[in-house]
């Protein structure tokens, strides 16, 4: 079950995600981010960021345009956008193999030539063996 929430609107198109998600170390976790259209958004970008106290790291981009897919440094091989479903406006991360230091405040941010918009998630890390032992 999943709340989910709109946090920015600009024109008529929305982008929402879930307040929070929980990933358990060592699995894998999908971030969850969706645009309120049917069709994929012109020359279209996303962007995954991940908010720090001191700072924004980037956890993934990908441009439409080029088709290129671009991994934040300490996110190298574990993160995959969801493409296929770019059609029902999908644009979730799968974060590979979590880790403790995982846990946090994701921003999923979506461009394109007409408008933008962005939607906050917070990862929360459960380890394994406290998920089996409940």
């Amino acid at each position: 079950f999943a709340v989910w929430v709109k946090v920015l609107t600009l024109g008529i198109f929305e982008v929402i995600s879930s307040l929070a998600v929980t990933g358990i170390v060592g699995q894998d976790v999908v971030l969850p981010c969706q645009i309120s259209t049917r069709t994929q958004p012109d020359n279209m970008e996303v962007q995954w960021k991940k908010i720090i106290q001191t700072a924004i790291e980037t956890v993934y981009e990908y441009r439409a345009w080029t088709g290129q897919d671009v991994p934040g440094q300490k996110y190298q091989g574990r993160t995959v956008l969801l493409k296929d479903g770019f059609t029902s406006g999908n644009v979730s991360l799968k974060l590979k193999n979590v880790q403790p230091a995982d846990g946090g405040t994701y921003s999923c941010i979506v461009r394109s030539n007409a408008w933008s918009a962005d939607a906050a998630t917070e990862l929360q890390i459960a380890d394994s063996s406290a998920v089996l032992s409940r």
